[in-house]
């Protein structure tokens, strides 16, 4: 049949490197021409491969890039046993514009819980007849529906001076959870989305990647010319790239 491709094929294997053991996912895909390793939470580690590459091309990639692998699964694994310590109770703290706040939990009359910001804290007001894992649920979603509300104001209007400044801007503008990225641009639709979790970083942060969307408006890809129309911007672009990417951990709500 023309244009018929087969499936990709998916493997599980684990290989003994230098630097420690590395169970990983293959996956090979007829439409892909380079070895490509990411390392991702629950996802573990995968590896994409051409579907004729050579197993033994393969390892020595993985092998090549062992102590990179390992130190990322670390900091996954330091992540994860952080965030496992968070949760939604008197004193823990959150971010917001890149400080960290703590919740004040009070018990009250209403029927329903509220939040509020008084500038040093969050106060969410519970109903009395809620405890354990319920109150928690419901701290945790009025911090979100805060969060969202902020998200939706604010990079907006962000966006919306980047888009003047730059004479360009897109049809369609959206505030969404987006679970492994900050922003994404359709070029074809002119359509910019953005994670409500970016209100946790602080504001230089959010506008470079409100810039960096508004970019690929013009440039889909990451190439030289993408990065020079982002560093006309902000010439600091790369100090506020790494904040995103260190603590990146913090703007995950547990």
């Amino acid at each position: 049949m023309p244009g018929f491709t087969k499936p990709q094929q998916k493997s599980c294997y684990t290989l003994l490197t230098k630097s420690g053991e590395i169970p990983y996912f293959l996956t090979r895909s007829p439409r892909r021409r380079t070895i490509e390793i990411t390392v991702a939470g629950s996802a573990g580690v995968s590896v994409k491969a051409p579907r004729y590459a050579a197993e033994k091309e393969i390892r020595d990639f993985i092998h090549e890039k062992s102590e990179w692998i390992i130190k990322k699964i670390h900091e996954i694994r330091l992540q994860q046993e952080a965030l496992n310590k968070r949760g939604y109770e008197n004193g823990h703290q959150f971010l917001f514009l890149g400080k960290q706040y703590p919740v004040a939990i009070s018990e009250g009359r209403r029927k329903s819980a509220r939040v509020s910001f008084d500038g040093r804290q969050w106060i969410v007001e519970v109903p009395k007849n809620i405890a354990g894992r319920q109150r928690q649920s419901l701290v945790k979603e009025k911090l979100i529906q805060w969060y969202r509300q902020q998200a939706e104001e604010l990079l907006g209007s962000r966006l919306f001076h980047y888009a003047r400044l730059m004479g360009s801007g897109p049809r369609k503008i959206a505030v969404r959870t987006q679970k492994r990225i900050w922003g994404s641009c359709s070029k074809s639709q002119q359509r910019i989305n953005l994670n409500w979790c970016l209100i946790m970083a602080p504001l230089p942060v959010i506008d470079y990647v409100v810039v960096h969307e508004l970019c690929h408006l013009e440039v889909a890809n990451h190439s030289r010319r993408f990065w020079k129309k982002v560093e006309k911007i902000f010439p600091d672009y790369k100090i506020r790239q790494k904040w995103l990417r260190s603590r990146a951990g913090d703007m995950v709500m547990p």
